[in-house]
């Protein structure tokens, strides 16, 4: 994670293994980088969840989180 090249990961794992605590971990090493970071989810329910932890974890660090969904409007999509 420390090279100056763009990395993409994939990360699996049983439910309650610690995945969401292993992607914020890279979330702040790409934040304080300068980076920034994306997780993927497969459904709308667990997008909202992660989104929820994320976004309670995060922003207390500083870090901007947001969510877009399928559902998300174009308009939101942009901003």
């Amino acid at each position: 994670m420390k090279k100056a090249i763009p990395m993409n990961r994939l990360l699996q794992g049983d439910v309650g293994s610690g995945k969401t605590v292993v992607s914020e971990l890279a979330i702040i090493d790409n934040y304080e980088s300068g980076y920034q970071g994306a997780v993927m989810v497969p459904t709308s329910v667990l997008a909202k969840q992660q989104y929820k932890k994320l976004k309670n974890d995060l922003e207390k660090l500083g870090i901007k989180v947001e969510m877009l969904l399928g559902e998300t409007k174009k308009s939101e999509k942009r901003k």
